[in-house]
């Protein structure tokens, strides 16, 4: 008997430590449900064209990477994304005409304040996203708040942001277009134009909130979805 106590006392020790820990630990150091990791990106538009739907000169390719590292309900986390536009290329800047600068860093601490769908139909007219852009089917998407830092100084906390990792909507020439249909927010049907063959990792960011005007798009056109829900259940 007094071997089976001191085994369940042992038992309930481990299990105190356990608890201490995840209420401890440091953020990231557990493994995260979602890991993502996106490079080769595009920064869309200007402030006069901010979507570029035709593609063209407003879609220029920068250097950069994004990763994504969340817990399973997207509620929890960090997504990193950072870029870099060297001379002789024109320096990043916002469509304002701030945060001006040859690289960017931009970070949101992903928490339970965040708005976040996973295998859900956004933008268009579903009512979640971006009407300004085509429907998408996105693996994971959501709203959080993004702290900006150009070339190593801080210039903007808690921008708007809307995320997704999402079904492809960008062609090889940056337009968004299906057999030659330019897409445009006034067309009836906002479907057809996403590639479920491939995905994109897009941010937009907004100066006064969802739906406003957008400060910034970038798209990363190469995704690889190293971790999710879903296959970790399957490993």
């Amino acid at each position: 008997m007094s071997s089976l106590r001191l085994l369940l006392w042992l038992a309930v020790g481990v299990a105190v430590v356990a608890a201490g820990w995840l209420l401890i630990a440091p953020r990231g150091v557990l493994p995260a449900a979602w890991q993502i990791a996106a490079g080769l990106p595009l920064v869309i538009g200007d402030s006069s064209d901010p979507f570029a739907y035709a593609g063209g000169d407003t879609v220029r390719p920068v250097s950069g990477s994004a990763t994504v590292r969340l817990v399973g309900t997207g509620t929890g986390g960090t997504i990193r994304l950072s870029i870099g536009s060297p001379e002789p290329a024109p320096p990043l800047s916002l469509l304002d005409g701030s945060a001006v600068g040859r690289s960017w860093d931009l970070v949101s601490i992903v928490d339970g304040s965040a708005e976040v769908w996973i295998d859900t139909a956004i933008d268009g007219d579903t009512g979640l996203g971006e009407r300004r852009l085509p429907e998408t089917t996105a693996r994971i998407a959501g709203w959080s708040r993004f702290d900006l830092t150009a070339d190593g100084n801080r210039q903007t906390n808690g921008l708007s942001g809307l995320w997704s990792i999402a079904d492809a909507l960008r062609q090889d020439d940056g337009s968004i277009r299906q057999e030659g249909l330019v897409f445009s927010p006034l067309l009836r049907d906002k479907t057809g134009f996403s590639d479920p063959g491939r995905l994109e990792l897009t941010l937009l960011l907004y100066g006064d909130g969802p739906g406003s005007n957008v400060l910034a798009q970038l798209v990363f056109t190469d995704v690889v979805v190293e971790r999710s829900p879903a296959a970790s259940q399957t490993d």
